[in-house]
């Protein structure tokens, strides 16, 4: 390969490109989004990376791809259609969760509840799993104990 010719970017990463572009997020902000570095991020978008001089075509592992897919808002069928079948698949299993919390239950409207989601989702899923094991360990607030244990004397 001529030391001079980079690769062209896979179609997912034009994708990616194309829809940080639309949503207005800089590389940077979606590379912490999605839990990789500034350079990997560049390396995947790019499609190649350079050793000794030369340019090397970069692939995106499955999980890696799905979580930029998802900061930057590309959709499962797009990467079905970029023959990325199971990154598409990792991609939906990371959205999953957040269609669960869309349920409409008593607290779907708490405007203190969607503050938080919104935070939690620009975290990296590093420190998403962080704050979610801290909250795990958390006792329940003066008085729900008590309210609890009243429900279930009423049921």
């Amino acid at each position: 390969m001529n030391r001079d010719t980079r690769p062209e970017p896979p179609l997912e990463a034009v994708l990616i490109k194309k829809a940080l572009k639309r949503n207005r997020i800089s590389g940077r902000e979606a590379a912490r989004r999605a839990g990789i570095s500034d350079a990997r991020w560049r390396q995947i978008v790019g499609g190649y990376q350079t050793v000794s001089g030369s340019h090397i075509p970069v692939r995106a592992p499955d999980e890696t791809l799905a979580r930029m897919a998802h900061v930057a808002g590309v959709t499962a069928d797009e990467l079905r259609q970029a023959d990325r079948e199971a990154a598409a698949e990792a991609l939906e299993e990371l959205a999953a969760p957040a269609a669960a919390a869309d349920s409409t239950d008593a607290y779907a409207s708490d405007p203190h509840l969607a503050a938080i989601t919104a935070l939690l989702e620009s975290l990296s899923p590093e420190a998403r799993n962080e704050v979610l094991r801290r909250v795990g360990h958390m006792t329940p607030a003066r008085g729900e104990k008590e309210r609890g244990e009243q429900h279930r004397h009423i049921s």
